[in-house]
């Protein structure tokens, strides 16, 4: 028995060992923090105690964050996932306008594992997830992080409603239950809504999106810093719109201007997205896959190209998910930021 000293009188000695206290019949001769066995031997002495004042809180958000990410891939695993683990440092990206890249002078950092998990797909592989660091390079705030642990999933021959399906699956599984306290929000897990990009504007703000002055949006909602139509509809989603999703039930918003269709595939002009959003928290982003090369080619200025030719290899029909674990276990520990305890 071994462990650390966090409290001591005339006749015992606590010491802290894997969350627990454990009583040592004597009193030791060694100071708070100092970690012993239960000779009174000196194993390491402590010259750092501040971290003492949090040590059992601190130990618990690890230890919580290991069993949920274990329980995540043990769910994944239990209905035929395969996990694997993707290379973090390209030479190639297919570069997406919306994600601000890492680049390093050996490459790129990895914003996800998607392309890599696809080349799996196209050699016969049909079931995998990857839970993982990815990297981008975002403002910090309470919800990002540069470096970041996302999970994804792909199944060959499902539709994004199985896959999102399963998403909630998983997170009743994480949940112990059916409902989500957060915030003073209580959210049924029971009930999905699916509403479309074009309809929430229609919904909250009585605005087309096909056809209203996005000029006179910017100046109608105070939009700085752009005159970009998209970015100013998707600033106008986020503070306008995003606070009304999610609040009684977990909306799937899908079909998104098809300018923000990425790697998913289009259809009547819409790309075929759906995002996923508990507590007004976005946690996921899921597409119907495009495989069509050719597409892929003329969609992207800066391609993979090991990326075009498994797609020329041919890829089956494929949804596939991206689900941020840190603002998951943030919604289901009741937390306030994705940041993790400092020492």
């Amino acid at each position: 028995m071994f462990g650390r000293i966090i409290n001591k009188n005339q006749k015992s000695t606590t010491i802290f060992k894997d969350g627990k206290r454990h009583t040592l019949l004597f009193k030791s001769k060694y100071n708070t923090g100092d970690i012993i066995d239960s000779q009174d031997t000196l194993l390491t002495q402590c010259k750092n105690p501040e971290p003492l004042k949090k040590l059992t809180q601190t130990y618990d958000y690890y230890n919580k964050k290991l069993s949920f990410i274990e329980e995540i891939k043990e769910f994944l695993k239990n209905r035929g996932y395969r996990e694997v683990l993707t290379k973090k440092l390209k030479r190639e990206i297919i570069k997406e306008p919306n994600i601000n890249y890492i680049k390093t002078p050996y490459g790129y950092l990895a914003s996800s594992p998607e392309l890599e998990l696809k080349k799996l797909l196209c050699l016969g592989f049909d079931k995998l997830f990857e839970l993982n660091f990815a990297y981008r390079d975002d403002l910090e705030d309470n919800l990002h992080r540069k470096e970041f642990l996302i999970l994804e999933w792909y199944r060959a021959l499902a539709s994004p409603e199985d896959i999102n399906k399963e998403l909630i699956e998983l997170i009743k599984h994480l949940n112990g239950g059916n409902t989500i306290s957060y915030n003073g929000l209580l959210v049924n897990l029971d009930k999905i809504e699916y509403i479309t990009y074009r309809e929430l504007f229609s919904k909250y703000l009585s605005i087309n999106i096909e056809s209203v002055d996005t000029s006179r949006l910017k100046v109608e909602f105070g939009v700085e810093g752009t005159e970009d139509r998209l970015e100013i509809l998707d600033a106008i989603f986020s503070l306008h719109i995003q606070k009304h999703l999610g609040v009684k039930h977990p909306t799937v918003v899908y079909n998104f201007p098809k300018e923000r269709a990425a790697l998913a595939k289009v259809s009547g002009g819409w790309a075929l997205r759906y995002e996923l959003y508990i507590a007004t928290l976005e946690l996921s982003n899921c597409y119907l896959e495009e495989t069509d090369a050719k597409i892929i080619k003329n969609r992207f200025k800066t391609l993979d190209k090991p990326f075009l030719r498994a797609l020329e290899f041919g890829m089956p029909p494929t949804s596939g998910i991206a689900v941020g674990v840190d603002r998951l276990f943030m919604l289901l520990n009741n937390l306030n930021t994705i940041e993790e305890p400092q020492w």
